[in-house]
């Protein structure tokens, strides 16, 4: 399985459109309504990319297969308040619904993980929403841990999200 990752360009901003609005329409499919679904467009989600990468508001790598960007994490400090400066978080991780189930992921998630080790951070977190059965079962045989805290956030109707830690020490769970 031949891969590449690498931080994002401005060029990048269409492919992390398309796969973002491919993959919320998949995965969330039955979560989220789908008249906010149908809203969920390529060109929206190309502009916020675009804006995101000249603006340095969010760092995003991508993976490529074959020199096709098929999958993209967003990472950095933790947004929560609660969090310390020993916190990192996967902001999101999106890979194609055409390479799910391939390991993709996977590659992309340890990459993340690594990334915010060689910052210095020795606890990841990330949000997931509840009803994602799929998203949550990948991240606990990733060895993350749902650690008791839910916010309630408004995407067409009221939805919570579940907060999941793991400690890390940089390439090591502890």
């Amino acid at each position: 399985m031949e891969h590449k990752i690498r931080w994002s360009i401005e060029q990048d901003a269409k492919d992390l459109g398309l796969i973002h609005s491919q993959a919320w329409r998949v995965e969330y499919k039955n979560i989220i309504p789908d008249e906010i679904l149908d809203k969920y467009t390529p060109s929206r989600r190309e502009e916020h990319f675009k804006n995101a990468i000249i603006y340095k508001t969010e760092e995003t790598a991508v993976i490529e297969s074959s020199g096709k960007v098929i999958g993209f994490i967003t990472l950095g400090r933790s947004r929560d308040s609660d969090s310390t400066s020993e916190c990192g978080e996967v902001w999101g991780i999106y890979i194609s619904p055409d390479y799910w189930r391939r390991g993709f992921g996977t590659i992309l998630l340890n990459w993340g993980l690594r990334e915010l080790g060689l910052r210095g951070f020795i606890k990841v977190t990330l949000w997931v929403l509840e009803d994602n059965k799929n998203a949550r079962s990948f991240y606990e045989k990733q060895g993350f841990k749902f650690d008791g805290t839910v916010k309630e956030i408004e995407i067409g109707k009221q939805l919570n999200e579940v907060r999941y830690v793991k400690d890390y020490d940089g390439g090591h769970q502890i």
